[in-house]
């Protein structure tokens, strides 16, 4: 059972056998192809950790259309440090600085759309890790990423309203980190 904090408020989520069993895949899946695509490099453990927390996220998101705090701020710390080392060790010197500008300005855009009530602040958070992670890998990874995101969650919005089933409340971070998640492997 995971406990999610959603404001003052605490909830119970069950996190039954075939829900712990189906992210374990996802994240055994990814990280495979992970290792195929990207080796065993400097960067594998930043975008390892990234796959580790990204897909219970998304999970969870899914599932209670919260993103907990508990995932995604201790995140931030580890994921800047991950980076940090394969920055130092990167041929590529401005790797890491280009991530922390992809963080921010990825924080910033995510924030006006808070404002304007577009996204939760949840998904402000996630969208740093997002610039962390994806801007480390390229500027290319970072369009690609929120397009495929943007364009998964429209698909999925469409099939609701096809559907006719309410689409009031999308949660975006699965779609997020699947988006990230394609961005990296290709």
């Amino acid at each position: 059972m995971l406990i999610v904090m959603t404001g003052p408020r605490v909830r119970l989520f069950a996190a039954t056998r075939p829900f712990v069993a189906s992210t374990a895949i996802i994240a055994i899946v990814v990280t495979l192809l992970l290792v195929a695509r990207v080796g065993l490099t400097t960067e594998f453990p930043a975008y390892l950790y990234f796959v580790a927390v990204g897909v219970p996220m998304a999970a969870i998101d899914a599932t209670t259309g919260k993103l907990p705090d508990r995932l995604t701020l201790p995140s931030y710390p580890i994921l800047v440090i991950l980076i940090g080392v394969a920055g130092a060790a990167s041929p590529s010197k401005g790797a890491a600085t280009r991530a922390a500008v992809a963080a921010a300005l990825l924080v910033a855009v995510f924030f006006a759309a808070a404002l304007l009530r577009g996204v939760g602040l949840g998904d402000v958070k996630l969208a740093g890790l997002l610039g962390l992670v994806l801007g480390f890998r390229s500027w290319t990874a970072v369009y690609v990423g929120m397009l495929v995101a943007f364009v998964l969650a429209a698909l999925f919005i469409v099939f609701l309203s096809s559907s006719r089933r309410n689409c009031a409340h999308i949660p975006l971070g699965p779609f997020l980190v699947a988006g990230a998640m394609v961005a990296i492997l290709l």
